[in-house]
């Protein structure tokens, strides 16, 4: 999915589940870093595009590394505003996975396997991202509308 998608969806799902500010923040850094971690991977590359093509959606895609930072979240141990930012990166992250998980391509059952799962929702960019993301923005919409959801943050 585009990142305009994982950020938008990752953002709305925070507000319903009444993450504070410091955990919206980091969900949007979240949504889109397993993308950043493969843009990056493949920077260092001269045939970058090639390289980004190859290792995209492997590893850094797998839901596993990201329920690491969610369980160390949930232990109390860094403090109310560091451990809901870390809760809301962990959160992202998951997200992103979960989204990808929707398309055609999928993401692995396994960090080092070729084994893949996907739902084979929607392709990247294609009609079905962008009809699944208005039917999101529409029943978030109503949702505050109706009183379910706050867009009222608290701080931590």
């Amino acid at each position: 999915m585009r990142w305009a998608t994982h950020q938008a969806m990752s953002v709305m799902a925070a507000f319903a589940i009444g993450l504070p500010a410091a955990g919206i923040a980091a969900v949007w850094a979240g949504s889109v870093f397993p993308d950043v971690i493969d843009q990056r991977s493949a920077a260092a590359s001269f045939f970058r595009q090639s390289r980004f093509n190859k290792t995209h959606r492997k590893s850094s895609h797998w839901f596993g590394w990201w329920l690491i930072p969610l369980a160390a979240s949930r232990l109390g141990l860094l403090g109310p505003l560091p451990d809901a930012a870390l809760e809301g990166f962990a959160l992202g992250c998951l997200s992103h996975v979960l989204l990808d998980m929707c398309t055609t391509k999928g993401v692995p059952l396994l960090p080092f396997g070729s084994r893949r799962a996907s739902l084979k929702i929607c392709s990247t960019g294609g009609v079905a991202e962008y009809a699944i993301l208005g039917m999101s923005i529409l029943l978030f919409w109503l949702a505050i509308r109706a009183g379910a959801v706050s867009v009222a943050v608290p701080l931590y």
